[in-house]
């Protein structure tokens, strides 16, 4: 599926272009980092798009994505979390899709109160996350926050490995500070020397 015009302005698209060469806009939005930095009204413009393409081309797996991240950014937790669903089916190997499908079972919620039964899923979504690329540093802080918010700090067992040690081998992965600084604020979490362990 070609994009013929850019979803921002509205300028023609090359069949290779994957950002907009007048507004350079990216054609789909591929992390919360990067849809973060649109108003409502942009991200709107974007949704309409998404959607004229997953009718168009409902194998589009990217469209979905892209069309679930904007959700997400929103909060509207039940339409990222159906069309990230939707993107796991079509493009099951991209591991980004596992991860910020996590977090939109998360909800925005402070990872404690959540339910163990859900915990365990957000969990599944993430190891397959890992499993298909063990590069990606937030991956690895999801991780830890799950370990110390909902085990340590309801009193509970933590499976290894801890989130010390998660946060220790985050710090040797690739590095995006704006897409980690996205999910501290997609989670409620109340303590500031463990934020700081992840920011440092």
């Amino acid at each position: 599926m070609q994009v013929e015009e850019c979803p921002q302005c509205g300028a023609p698209a090359s069949p290779s272009d994957k950002q907009c060469r007048f507004c350079k806009s990216e054609f789909f939005v591929t992390s919360l980092s990067y849809v973060g930095s649109f108003d409502k009204g942009a991200i709107d413009k974007y949704i309409n798009y998404y959607k004229g393409l997953t009718k168009a081309a409902p194998e589009n797996g990217e469209a979905f994505f892209s069309l679930g991240l904007c959700y997400l950014q929103l909060k509207l937790f039940p339409l990222a979390q159906k069309n990230l669903e939707k993107a796991i089916e079509l493009i099951p190997e991209y591991s980004d899709v596992y991860y910020y499908y996590a977090l939109s079972l998360i909800k925005g919620r402070r990872v404690k109160i959540i339910t163990s039964n859900e915990i365990k899923s957000i969990e599944q979504y993430l190891e397959t996350a890992i499993q298909l690329d063990q590069n990606k540093a937030k991956y690895y802080y999801l991780s830890a926050i799950i370990k110390y918010d909902f085990y340590r700090m309801n009193g509970l067992i933590v499976p290894p490995p801890d989130a010390d040690e998660l946060i220790m081998e985050a710090k040797q992965k690739a590095q995006e500070p704006e897409e980690v600084q996205r999910l501290l604020d997609a989670v409620i979490l109340r303590d500031e020397k463990f934020i700081s362990s992840i920011l440092g």
